[in-house]
């Protein structure tokens, strides 16, 4: 009897054989105990290894639960996590004072983006852009709309011819009118152009003009109102509504009757003006022969005010200097405060300022009414105050409930780890990706009118997450705390309130608590991003 060799044994035990081959291989192993004992030998062989196949699935997660439950690793994890925090903070701190403290030139100092000339230059220089930006895109809506409308009654009319009902109808309605009303000739008259836009002398415009030009120049009439962003506006002639402004140089030499509203790197008033004044600048000047016969109100780093403001007079600026004659009460908050011969104050003078030196009134300046210096006091330490103390309690409860609700509603925000490095860095990254990409975005989106509601749904999206960036660093941090404190897990409520008191005075240390508070906001949101992201992954996961 000539035995089988290790192929076909091999074969035959693996189940492979054909089954005519397989009955004649049985027949053999029932007399050929040689054979009968390899075959046995193959299968004990594959049994082995395929055991030992399964058993590799789970090294890494018996490795890492084995990590994880080693003595004391929770506890080494938040330290460590808590003194990388902290030494971030301490090494940013002085940075950021330095960056805050930067001095320049005088002359230079809306170049600094820390300062209140630098955040006002920069915000109207931004506006200067962004504005003409806006603009094109509302006319290119409103061009649009309506064919886009047409097209809406179009439709819904052929559908109506076969079945008619009165929503139907409502729908229709609506939609005619905003055909009409969406008409670009009507009450708005825009223009756009990378070269200067005029409205010359004798010319009038009798709709509402919106214009994203380099420079706009108003010789004539407007008898609407005028919505300008460009590099320069100046008006020379007469708008007889309102005035909105985004540029870097704002000039009125002739007259508006209704408000000004000026956002500039510098906005100079010369002419008559028949409302209220609102401007936002770098520097801002109400010349000696101009007229306000509303109320004035100036926001800038330099405030030059010597013309006529018929009623109230308000001003926050650095530096306020001039001989104004206003008719009621003129309350100001400066650093330094001047009011040169023949200024004129019908009613209260109210002036706030750091240093009592830093106030200078002519002798001849006249305030009918009362003259009250306020000397602005150092603001006393939070840590001294019951309020702060009655506030952090409250958005300690606040954290707490809203915690247990999150973590009950969706159990994987209640299991973020940082524990590695790998995802230690990857929800920094993430999450000032996130801080910072988000609000453009929105923003971006909210600038068209068909973008709008996602842009605010985006923003809110954005402030909610930044609220529970915190709360979820919190869960982390309660259970490395109170991990293996025992055989059975502690209570969602007691990890939860073990990591938010420990948030709760990191925050609120007295020299690095802020920048501990952007760190903790930052790594909390990237935790969340990431989080969210890995839920369908981790589903489809479980469920296979």
């Amino acid at each position: 009897m000539v035995c089988l060799n290790e192929l076909t044994c091999a074969v035959y035990a693996d189940g492979e054989l054909p089954e005519n081959e397989a009955r004649e291989v049985a027949k053999h192993l029932a007399a050929c105990g040689a054979c009968r004992r390899s075959v046995e030998s193959l299968r004990s062989e594959s049994r082995v290894l395929v055991q030992c196949f399964q058993d590799t699935d789970f090294i890494e997660f018996e490795l890492e639960d084995e990590t994880l439950n080693a003595p004391h690793a929770g506890r080494l994890n938040v330290v460590r996590f808590g003194l990388f925090v902290l030494a971030m903070s301490v090494l940013l701190r002085p940075v950021m004072i330095a960056l805050a403290e930067l001095e320049l030139p005088e002359g230079l100092d809306w170049m600094n983006p820390f300062s209140l000339s630098g955040q006002i230059n920069l915000l109207a220089n931004t506006l200067a852009y962004a504005v003409p930006v806006t603009i094109e895109l509302f006319d290119s809506f409103l061009n649009h709309a309506s064919w886009m409308a047409a097209g809406v009654i179009v439709s819904l009319g052929i559908f109506m011819l076969f079945r008619r009902s009165a929503l139907k109808s409502a729908v229709l309605s609506i939609v005619a009118l905003l055909t009409v009303f969406s008409c670009p000739s009507y009450a708005f008259d825009v223009r756009k152009s990378d070269k200067p836009v005029t409205v010359p002398t004798g010319e009038t415009i009798d709709d509402t003009l919106v214009v994203a030009a380099d420079s706009v120049i108003i010789d004539g009439t407007i008898t609407g109102d005028l919505i300008a962003g460009a590099r320069r506006v100046t008006i020379r002639g007469t708008v007889k509504g309102s005035v909105f402004t985004f540029a870097q140089r704002v000039e009125i030499e002739g007259t508006v009757e209704g408000n000004i509203v000026g956002f500039a790197d510098s906005v100079d008033a010369r002419g008559q003006v028949g409302h209220n004044v609102y401007a936002f600048a770098r520097s801002a000047t109400i010349g000696r022969d101009a007229r306000v016969d509303g109320n004035a109100a100036v926001f800038a780093a330099d405030a030059n005010i010597d013309g006529t403001v018929g009623q109230d007079l308000t001003s926050y600026a650095l530096r306020f200097d001039g001989r104004p004659n206003v008719g009621r009460n003129f309350f100001a908050r400066a650093t330094d405060l001047n009011l040169r011969a023949a200024a004129h104050v019908g009613g209260t003078l109210t002036a706030k300022v750091s240093k009592p030196e830093n106030v200078h009134i002519d002798s001849s300046a006249t305030v009918t009414g009362k003259t009250d210096i306020q000397i602005i006091q150092p603001a006393p330490s939070k840590y001294s105050t019951a309020s702060f103390y009655l506030w952090q309690v409250i958005w300690l409860a606040a954290a707490f409930a809203t915690g247990l609700v999150l973590f009950s509603l969706v159990p994987a925000y209640g299991r973020v780890s940082l524990d590695t490095s790998h995802a230690f860095l990857l929800a920094g990254g993430v999450g000032f990706l996130t801080l910072v990409a988000t609000p453009i975005a929105a923003i971006c989106a909210a600038i068209t009118l068909v973008g709008l509601p996602l842009g605010l749904i985006v923003l809110t999206m954005w402030v909610v997450a930044g609220y529970l960036a915190k709360i979820l660093i919190a869960g982390f941090l309660g259970r490395s705390l109170l991990r293996n404190n025992g055989d059975t897990q502690p209570p969602r409520a007691l990890l939860l309130l073990a990591g938010l008191i420990p948030v709760f005075l990191a925050i609120n240390l007295p020299y690095v608590g802020g920048v501990v508070d952007f760190l903790l906001n930052v790594l909390g949101l990237g935790a969340l991003v990431v989080t969210t992201y890995q839920m369908p992954r981790g589903r489809a996961a479980q469920a296979a």
